[in-house]
């Protein structure tokens, strides 16, 4: 939910977070906040074998906008989404979107 979460809030996964701003921390709390409650509405997200307590998966990932998606167009600009590795996990973004 990290990526999500950056890329609705507009920030760049290798942004240190004592570079972020005031407005820039609010809008990351704010979309720390939307991504997980549409994910716990969801079901959670449901990748390979996942399921939850009720033994149903979870169908987040079709409201994913950059996990799993690189290589493909960036549903906002149609850039294509990036993957990377940060500290050994991967870590998906959309370098025209996110600054």
């Amino acid at each position: 939910y990290a990526a999500e979460s950056l890329f609705i809030a507009k920030i760049h996964p290798l942004r240190p977070a004592n570079s972020l701003t005031k407005e820039e921390i609010s809008r990351m709390i704010a979309s720390i906040k939307q991504v997980l409650e549409k994910a716990i509405k969801a079901g959670g997200t449901t990748l390979k074998d996942f399921v939850g307590g009720d033994s149903k998966p979870g169908y987040f990932k079709q409201e994913l906008n950059v996990y799993g998606r690189a290589g493909e167009a960036c549903y906002v600009c149609k850039q294509s989404v990036k993957k990377i590795k940060q500290a050994g996990r991967s870590s998906f973004f959309c370098s025209s979107c996110q600054k």
